[in-house]
């Protein structure tokens, strides 16, 4: 029997992801162009945002379609299983690159040495390298990448106490992502029974 949910369902969870894929990044360039930035740096921040955004409704819409096979059916389909056992971890790589990216602004300061740049660069980076140390022994051991990403989820959620309004694009594109691979983890460790019958069948 067919797990997979039917064409049409497809189409509109489809549809609505990369509807709300559109309003995310459209709010957040108009930020930045509130802000007084440059045509050519509105089109960089643009590609750069657009990577926790996809990773973001990417992970939810596999997370949505397994969980539809998942009830429907008591089980994941071979296509679905291999989804989540990727997703999070190439999802992992992509955000811990993105994190060290904004380490990079040490060095367009003037003034400072190269030795201190190099320093500010790793305390700026330290975030980055944690998660990346993190992601290498959760590969193996999703429930680790699970507790992992949802506490680093959990410490970005903290900026909306602060002040929601001004927060919610750094929660959307850090909290928001994090907390999908921390679920996508999760059901790689929930569903592992899923995965070992996936795994005979290659």
């Amino acid at each position: 029997m067919n797990t997979i949910p039917s064409p049409a369902r497809l189409k509109i969870l489809a549809v609505i992801l990369i509807l709300l894929f559109v309003l995310s990044l459209a709010w957040l360039t108009y930020d930045n162009y509130r802000a007084g930035s440059e045509p050519w740096d509105l089109v960089f921040s643009a590609i750069l945002l657009s990577v926790p955004l996809v990773l973001l409704y990417f992970s939810i819409g596999v997370l949505v379609v397994a969980g539809l096979q998942k009830r429907r059916q008591g089980r994941i389909s071979q296509q679905i299983a291999k989804f989540i056992y990727r997703t999070p971890r190439a999802a992992g790589v992509l955000m811990v690159f993105f994190v060290a990216m904004f380490a990079l602004d040490v060095f367009s300061g003037g003034g400072a040495s190269f030795w201190e740049m190099l320093g500010g660069f790793v305390m700026h980076a330290f975030p980055a390298i944690v998660l990346g140390v993190i992601l290498a022994v959760a590969w193996r051991r999703p429930m680790i990448g699970f507790v992992a990403f949802a506490i680093a989820a959990i410490y970005f959620l903290r900026l909306l106490v602060r002040n929601p309004l001004a927060n919610i694009g750094t929660v959307l594109l850090f909290s928001g992502p994090m907390a999908a691979i921390a679920t996508l983890f999760w059901a790689n460790w929930k569903w592992q029974k899923d995965f070992q019958r996936v795994q005979k069948l290659q």
